[in-house]
């Protein structure tokens, strides 16, 4: 299972900025404006009732809301994570590795679907002078886990990778074997398909083509994407992931169901609407109207979910 697609060189490795402007910015960032966000989803809520239709703790007004560190705190918060065994998916290149090893975990084992070598080995190298985490790196399709056993996972973590799965349910079985009996599931994840730039190309260029993917015919699809000059598969390229077919397409409600049907409890739900959505609605009412009557508005506004459920 090798897909063609650019493996990242050295010249792109990225250690984590440790600069004291950085630092500076990490309680913006943790506090102020996921606090921000959450009280501008106040009025949202009020107006779309998503706490009622999701049963979701917190709505955010936009990916202020979104930030990894403040996710790893809450997870922590459920269960401790030093000393557990963590299965990252959807790794990519371990970008946000570091902001698990800082809880000083016994093991990681991180997959992806995509092979990120280079990285891996450099990441692999720096880390281990750092931290006495024991990391394993594998490719492989999160439905094709048979080198994890069962039970045998303390916490399932996952960014921006939901989205991309487009067996779910089988997915979620496969997760549900691998994590033992107390362990926690934790994901966040967006942008979701059937909100604006939903496909993550459709509305690059403008705010009026945000909804291509599900308002043009496939032909008129086909001819938006090739608009965009040639293609090869790359991980920055939105195109990669709609030929591959690497899209859920659900809908919030659905993966909420597919969850909590392998018998996970919910700890923890929040949602992020997406600004451009609402500009959209009130610059193009009569457009947005036209997909609200095929897709319901929470479908088309929220682009982004954070759940954390246990067994």
């Amino acid at each position: 299972m090798n897909l063609n697609i650019e493996d990242k060189t050295p010249e792109d490795f990225h250690i984590q900025d440790s600069s004291i402007l950085n630092k500076l910015k990490e309680p913006i960032r943790k506090f102020l404006y996921p606090t921000l966000a959450k009280i501008k989803g106040l009025g949202l809520e009020k107006s779309l009732h998503l706490k009622e239709k999701l049963n979701c703790d917190m709505v955010f007004s936009d990916q202020r809301g979104n930030d990894y560190e403040a996710h790893r705190a809450r997870v922590n918060k459920y269960k401790d994570l030093q000393n557990s065994v963590i299965l990252l998916i959807g790794i990519g290149t371990g970008r946000d590795l570091e902001s698990w090893l800082k809880y000083n975990p016994k093991k990681i084992i991180a997959i992806d679907y995509f092979n990120y070598k280079r990285a891996w080995d450099m990441r692999t190298d720096y880390y281990s002078d750092k931290y006495d985490t024991e990391l394993e790196f594998i490719q492989t399709d999160i439905l094709n886990m048979n080198m994890i056993n069962d039970n045998s996972i303390d916490i399932i973590g996952s960014d921006a990778v939901f989205e991309h799965i487009n067996k779910f349910d089988e997915a979620m079985m496969e997760l549900n074997r691998v994590l033992t009996k107390g362990g926690l599931l934790y994901a966040t994840f967006g942008p979701l398909w059937h909100s604006w730039g939903g496909d993550h190309i459709s509305g690059t260029s403008n705010l009026y083509d945000g909804y291509n993917h599900i308002k043009l015919s496939k032909e008129d699809y086909d001819i938006y994407l090739d608009s965009f000059g040639d293609f090869s598969h790359k991980e920055d390229d939105g195109r990669t992931w709609i030929k591959n077919n690497l899209f859920s397409y659900l809908k919030p409600k659905e993966y909420i169901e597919s969850i909590e049907n392998i018998g996970l409890t919910k700890r923890y739900s929040s949602v992020i609407l997406e600004p451009r959505a609402i500009l959209y609605m009130n610059q193009f009412p009569n457009e947005f109207n036209e997909l609200k009557e095929q897709f319901e508005l929470e479908n088309l506004l929220i682009t982004g979910m954070t759940i954390i459920y246990d067994k």
